[in-house]
């Protein structure tokens, strides 16, 4: 597998990683992020988890996997305390990275509300599980969302880590499979804490098996501009919308928190799934990103 390019050198300069992720559909920013935030994110989450029953304190598994899946994650009461803990959602709100996402964007970039905690298991003896291929907008159906993937450990490539297919974002979608190891074109790295890899929502991805001793923890955020509509689930959650968005009560009167715009429109994703399909940063083939919709929407599962 090849390694990640790094963009961290040039992360000042907007004009560079607007060219580079127009070609590559990623941006690999070693060190952009204080690692000392990313630390204490990263130890209020295994905090929450072990007192959960999850693993121990130093994040070894101490009982049959849990929430392996979106819909067990959400009803599993340490996986929620976890994904709600202050550090751990303070990370979007951190300059570096919120400034580098509004110099792709635009300065009404924000991101949604909920951050999704990944607490990704060692594999047993059976066959590695990884992750399915898939690109993020099939999930969202908003035109340049961009994802920001970020280790709350440090995640060598043996402890598995994320791997994008650069280019993808340019042919189309997948085929969806879990990702071979032999596959060729596929790039990842050693992730540092502090590193930060943002990729576009047409870009293909995949989590990688891990063969460590101790659960691997990560944080996706997305991001998109507030000028565009965003899919109504991703900002108020489950709940009422008239209760506000998702985590306000909780954090709204943190220094750090940041509400997303006033103006926002919001509207189901079935709704978005039907408005053409653009980019500011590349051309895009929407005739063959419309079949996969086509596909996803008789199969919501896939």
């Amino acid at each position: 597998m090849r390694t990640l390019t790094d963009s961290g050198p040039h992360a000042a300069d907007p004009e560079t990683l607007r060219a580079r992720l127009s070609i590559d559909g990623y941006l690999y920013l070693r060190g952009l992020l204080p690692v000392a935030a990313v630390e204490r994110a990263g130890a209020a989450v295994r905090a929450a988890l072990a007192a959960g029953g999850w693993a121990d304190a130093e994040g070894r598994p101490t009982g049959d996997p849990r929430a392996l899946n979106a819909r067990e994650a959400v009803s599993d009461p340490a996986y929620l305390r976890a994904a709600s803990t202050p550090p751990f959602n303070r990370i979007p709100y951190l300059d570096p990275l919120r400034s580098t996402v509004r110099s792709l964007l635009g300065p009404d970039a924000f991101s949604y509300p909920v951050k999704v905690l990944r607490a990704v298991y060692p594999e047993g003896r059976e066959p590695p599980r990884g992750r399915y291929v898939h690109a993020d907008y099939l999930g969202t159906a908003v035109n340049d969302m961009l994802t920001s993937w970020i280790p709350l450990m440090p995640i060598p490539r043996r402890l598995g880590g994320l791997a994008v297919l650069p280019g993808s974002h340019r042919a189309g979608p997948r085929p969806l499979k879990v990702l071979g190891e032999a596959e060729e074109g596929w790039a990842s790295t050693d992730y540092a804490m502090g590193d930060v890899l943002i990729f576009h929502c047409l870009t293909s991805h995949a989590a990688l098996p891990n063969r460590g001793d101790r659960l691997r923890l990560s944080q996706d955020s997305r991001w998109q501009c507030g000028s565009q509509p965003a899919p109504t689930r991703m900002i108020y959650g489950p709940k009422d919308p008239g209760r506000g968005e998702a985590f306000g009560r909780l954090f709204h009167d943190r220094p750090w928190w940041e509400p997303v715009p006033a103006t926002l429109r919001t509207m189901p994703r079935e709704q978005l799934y039907e408005m053409p399909m653009w980019s500011r940063f590349f051309p895009v083939d929407a005739h063959r990103w419309r079949e996969r919709v086509a596909i996803r929407r008789r199969h919501p599962e896939l």
